[in-house]
């Protein structure tokens, strides 16, 4: 996972660790690939150490913990007005528990609770992480009575794995979608569906997954940017220029109002974006002044507009498919084939 700006230590002793220095040398930290995949989630920001010097690669992680990386992660700050009889309002987990389920990562089970004190199993991770990364595809219904489903994994891609039989059916879909979508080959080739996922685990995953995070301003040229797996941008003030990727691009939550352009550039994965919204717009459920933080040009083969009062420039791009929530405003390019 390239790394282009580091994040500053986080401190929270509830999220998965007692805040460590970022860059310790943990003693417990493993070789081979999980070890480096530990140390470039612990770069990223996505987990931490413990104040004894241990990484704890082995331990399994929670729901609660799950739903306050993938937060962290991608700077997510709405909250939802859905409540769980579980998830208490004192919890040190409340507070991010509610913006992963407005993220539309985490949702109750038949009964209405959330169990976040469970350990969450890798397909439960799989589901999550596609989720948010808008591995899964969409249903697109046409005025000539067809439909689709835009973005469809094929749960074929699962017939690799000898395995595939321990991921449940609710979890084929996401399952599948992790794999062709976001390039997963598997914990040495294996799915391990309902196994409770560890730290170590759960920081390959993400090796796997996602190539580049930009967390500072800047002009980025194509080779400064790993195109073989999924970006995130984390920061406003980002230009991009000369990019090409078959993965995913993602425009997080965090990326505000200085502003993301993408140009010149071909995306054939989804291009999601989540930040950029028009902050002063919130409240007034109207797109009549929206002002425009985000502009995209070149090919773009997926755009999604994933979080209210986001005004996307697409003037200058060519796009096959285009969605966009409430309370979002397009300037449409080319649309089509």
């Amino acid at each position: 996972m390239k790394k282009i700006a580091k994040l500053a230590a986080l401190a929270a002793a509830a999220v998965l660790a007692v805040q460590a220095p970022v860059f310790a040398d943990f003693s417990d930290m493993p070789e081979g690939e999980i070890g480096a995949a530990l140390q470039k989630a612990v770069d990223n920001g996505l987990i931490s150490g413990y104040d004894d010097g241990t990484v704890r690669p082995d331990d399994n992680i929670k729901r609660a913990e799950m739903a306050a990386i993938i937060v962290r992660a991608m700077g997510a700050s709405e909250k939802s007005s859905k409540t769980f009889p579980d998830v208490a309002s004192d919890a040190w987990y409340a507070d991010s528990v509610s913006k992963a389920v407005q993220m539309g990562a985490f949702a109750g089970d038949t009964a209405g609770n959330l169990n976040p004190e469970n350990n969450i199993t890798c397909q439960e991770t799989y589901t999550v992480l596609s989720r948010v990364f808008q591995f899964i595809g969409y249903p697109r219904n046409f005025t000539d009575g067809t439909s689709d489903v835009m973005g469809q994994s094929d749960p074929a891609v699962l017939n690799t794995f000898t395995d595939k039989d321990s991921v449940a059916s609710w979890a084929t879909d996401y399952a599948a979608a992790i794999v062709q979508k976001g390039g997963f080959t598997g914990f040495n080739g294996l799915l391990k569906g309902n196994a409770n996922i560890t730290r170590g685990e759960f920081a390959y995953l993400m090796d796997e997954l996602i190539g580049t995070y930009i967390d500072q301003p800047g002009e980025y040229a194509a080779g400064t940017i790993d195109g073989s797996k999924s970006v995130v941008v984390r920061s406003g003030g980002v230009t991009i220029d000369g990019f090409t990727t078959d993965r995913n691009l993602i425009v997080a939550y965090s990326a505000d109002t200085k502003g993301v352009k993408v140009t010149n550039s071909t995306v054939n994965g989804v291009t999601a974006i989540m930040g950029c919204a028009d902050t002063t717009a919130v409240g007034t459920k109207s797109t009549e002044n929206l002002s425009s933080y985000i502009s995209i040009s070149g090919t773009f083969y997926d755009v999604r507009i994933c979080a209210p009062y986001i005004f996307l420039d697409a003037s200058g791009a060519s796009m096959k498919a285009l969605n966009g929530g409430d309370y979002t405003k397009v300037n449409m390019g080319m649309f089509g084939s």
